[in-house]
């Protein structure tokens, strides 16, 4: 039973710090749908043009690239976890009581699948209202929307309009693209975040041992200096110099 509840507990807290992790970079999702639709819904019968394709690349590609940067960012703090949590276990192998590092949270150490899972932490809403507008395709494009289906309109566009909104006017102009399609759009936080996570974190390593070989380098060039002789201040104890 101790063993049941100790799994719970630390599955609980790499819960815990993954969803931390997803939050600054899902509200940059939701910004980015948020803007969209003021942007695409600007007239009451909205036209696809070259000018909205624009907005919607300009909206995926500026939460990528924020995304991008929190991947990256907390790949190389992890690194650094994971290194504090390396020296922590050989320091308890060779030593009873091992070292205490307070800052060190087992649950912030680097792993490759952490950054998939904050992807896909990230994906929810995408995700889920990609599927709830392909569910609904012939309602919403039949101008069928009030009541519930008002709301889950309303709900995708603030928080995935980046992925169902594009589809949305499209349609309204005659197009019939399936809202299936917006699930597609909502792979890329899991892309980007687990991939860039893992290059932050490689980053962070690389970063170390350059410093380390420089370091190194140094020490090594203090050691093959020539020390100089302390001879003193009494007469005829400092070698005569050559004219």
């Amino acid at each position: 039973m101790a063993s049941i509840k100790m799994k719970l507990k630390k599955f609980g807290r790499y819960t815990w710090e993954l969803f931390k992790t997803s939050i600054p970079t899902s509200f940059m999702y939701f910004c980015a749908g948020t803007i969209l639709m003021m942007l695409l819904l600007r007239e009451e019968k909205p036209v696809w043009d070259g000018k909205d394709l624009a907005w919607t690349i300009v909206c995926i590609v500026g939460a990528c690239a924020y995304n991008a940067l929190m991947a990256w960012a907390s790949g190389g703090q992890e690194y650094e976890m994971l290194v504090s949590g390396n020296m922590k276990r050989m320091s308890q192998e060779q030593f009873e009581g091992g070292y205490k590092i307070s800052s060190h949270k087992e649950a912030k150490e680097y792993r490759v699948w952490k950054g998939f899972v904050i992807g896909c932490m990230t994906a929810i809403f995408p995700l889920l209202f990609s599927l709830l507008f392909g569910c609904f395709q012939t309602r919403i494009d039949a101008g069928q929307t009030k009541g519930f289906l008002a709301v889950i309109m309303l709900l995708g566009f603030l928080l995935s309009g980046w992925t169902v909104l594009p589809f949305y006017v499209l349609n309204l102009g005659g197009a019939s693209y399936s809202y299936f399609l917006g699930c597609i759009l909502a792979l890329l936080p899991i892309i980007v975040t687990g991939g860039v996570y893992i290059g932050g974190a490689y980053g962070r390593r690389a970063k170390r041992l350059r410093e380390q070989l420089i370091a190194q380098k140094a020490q090594e060039a203090e050691e093959q200096k020539t020390k100089k002789i302390n001879y003193g201040g009494l007469p005829g104890t400092k070698p005569k110099k050559r004219k």
